[in-house]
């Protein structure tokens, strides 16, 4: 049976979209792929000590207590690797699902040291939508260098660092169709590993669909995190433009953030407006069951959940065309607003979001079309066993996989090689040293060779420059360390594999010589035959055990 980790985070965002995609996802995992053996691994959890326990729904929990200081988390994530290492075989198949952007350094790890594992992400956030509002324009100049801004540094980082990233993934879950045509475009990712899994929700049997009857107050219900890009401000000068030509509304926030900061936007309608804060499921029911409309007019959204629930009660509700959720709007885009990128103009945006808001309060005609339209659209799109049946796909594939590196992650292999080589740092023979790195330098050299396309005849080039520097570097190590180069773990496999490959070749051919006849003078056994004997599969692989060093 394999083993399907999701990896879980003691967060904010984990009580909110991400949380709540574990729950669903867990849930159809244990009921429809039981041929998967599902767990959580619990990270920064409040726990005082490493607990392996089941949940009500007999799921096991890794929980791994959180320490203090984040700025070097990669002792922590070590840490992590080691507690698992306790209940999981380094030969077992397994999946590990991760979430978390800040997860990078527990995925190479993770990969490094299981055979057999494959990473799957799904992409909830991307930091730099937050960072420019989800202004896409902007990103695309900044990455490209087109605009001299302060921001563009932090930009690039970002960009840089969510590459590197989906880069080592062996699958990634976009949420909507937007991602993936980022991920295509702006991200050069291989679209072979990027799959379509929206966020799903199992429907409940005891809720409750809208009825579009009037009644006597009409309610405006936001449901989510207080933030700026949610566009909490403009909804509240947009209801008190309403509020100045009706009496019949009222505005209710539910979900935690800043409320003092919106409080004090609320001047003059406060006997209007309601924060909630966060509120358990049973108690949100009630707010769906007596709202007029909905909105959520945010800035950025992957797939956002408060949008699928209003979608599932049936509320009509009132959104922008921003990122992932423009797609969420397919079956009603007369309850969608344009955010002009290029030129946002704040007072423009309000109006647009009153007059939105205006039109389906004032229509029950409407907000019945469209209650029923967004119901259709949930049945089709983000019920929990679309949710399900994308991932299923996923799976049914996963078997017919390789399970080595990820090709798009070589590139980084690449450079890090090249950079251990200029630096020199001490090494000893071992294949995880000294051995590893050459043998990386001449695999990725033969295999760049048999493709005949111009960036890997120029990358193979730059290698074999470098391969010469690593032979000059052995050399000089040898010639320096002699037989205290090689440690009482050394094997001598892979190092003959290099030499006799780069020897056969005619590669540095005196250099590579000279060192065989340096190595048989301190009575290391070089036999040929024993070439056969290697494993050249696990190159790519050592070679990561070499990056996660961090020499």
């Amino acid at each position: 049976m394999t083993k399907y980790f999701l990896v879980n985070n003691a967060s904010r965002a984990a009580v909110y979209g991400i949380g709540t995609y574990t729950r669903q996802l867990a849930d159809y995992i244990k009921d429809s792929l039981t041929k998967y053996e599902l767990c959580f691994i619990d990270i920064y959890s409040d726990a005082k000590e490493f607990t392996v326990d089941k949940d009500e729904n007999g799921i096991l929990h890794y929980i791994i207590p959180s320490f203090q200081g984040r700025n070097n988390v990669f002792p922590y994530y070590r840490s992590v690797l080691f507690l698992l290492s306790q209940y999981v075989e380094e030969e077992e198949m397994m999946i590990f699902h991760f979430n978390y952007s800040q997860h990078y350094d527990l995925m190479r790890l993770v990969k490094a040291k299981y055979k057999y594992s494959r990473i799957f992400y799904t992409i909830h956030y991307l930091n730099w939508c937050f960072t420019l509002n989800g202004n896409l324009t902007r990103f695309r100049k900044l990455i490209n260098n087109h605009v001299e801004e302060e921001l563009r540094e932090s930009i690039q980082n970002d960009y840089q660092n969510d590459r590197r990233l989906f880069s080592m993934c062996d699958e990634i879950m976009a949420l909507s169709e937007f991602t993936i045509d980022l991920l295509r475009d702006d991200y050069k990712m291989n679209r072979s590993k990027i799959h379509l899994v929206r966020n799903g929700m199992k429907e409940e049997p005891k809720m409750v669909h809208y009825n579009s009857a009037e009644g006597g107050c009409n309610e405006i219900l936001f449901v989510g995190r207080l933030d700026e890009i949610k566009g909490i401000e403009y909804i509240i000068k947009a209801f008190k433009k309403i509020s100045t030509r009706r009496e019949d509304v009222h505005l209710t926030f539910v979900g935690d953030g800043d409320f003092s900061r919106y409080l004090a936007l609320c001047d003059g309608v406060w006997n209007q407006v309601t924060f909630t804060g966060k509120l358990a499921k049973e108690k949100l029911e009630q707010f769906y069951c007596r709202a007029t409309i909905g909105v959520q007019p945010s800035f950025h959204e992957q797939c956002s959940y408060s949008a699928i629930e209003m979608m599932a009660h049936g509320i009509p509700f009132i959104a922008t065309d921003s990122t992932g959720l423009g797609e969420m709007m397919d079956y009603t885009p007369e309850c969608m607003i344009h955010i002009n990128e290029d030129d946002f103009q704040p007072d423009v945006f309000v109006e647009q979001l009153s007059e939105k808001m205006e039109l389906l309060l004032s229509d029950p005609q409407l907000r019945e079309r469209v209650s029923k339209n967004l119901r259709r659209l949930f049945q089709d799109r983000y019920s929990l066993i679309c949710m399900g049946n994308a991932l299923g796909n996923i799976l049914d594939a996963y078997g017919q996989k390789d399970n080595s590196l990820s090709k798009d992650f070589l590139f980084y292999l690449d450079n890090e090689m090249i950079r251990i080589v200029n630096k020199r740092p001490v090494l000893d023979m071992d294949f995880v040293g000294l051995t590893g790195i050459g043998c990386y330098l001449w695999w990725r050299i033969k295999t760049l060779e048999v493709q005949e396309d111009k960036v890997c005849v120029t990358n193979s080039t730059r290698l074999q420059e470098y391969l010469i520097y690593y032979i000059d570097w052995l050399s000089d190590v040898l010639v320096e360390d002699g037989i205290e180069a090689f440690s009482p773990f050394f094997e001598p496999v892979p190092l003959i594999w290099l030499l006799k490959g780069c020897k056969d070749v005619g590669f540095y051919k005196t250099k590579v010589e000279g060192i065989i006849r340096q190595i048989l003078s301190l009575g290391i056994c070089l036999e040929a035959e024993k070439v056969n004997e290697f494993d050249s599969s696990d190159i790519a692989r050592t070679a990561l055990k070499i990056y996660n060093l961090n020499l």
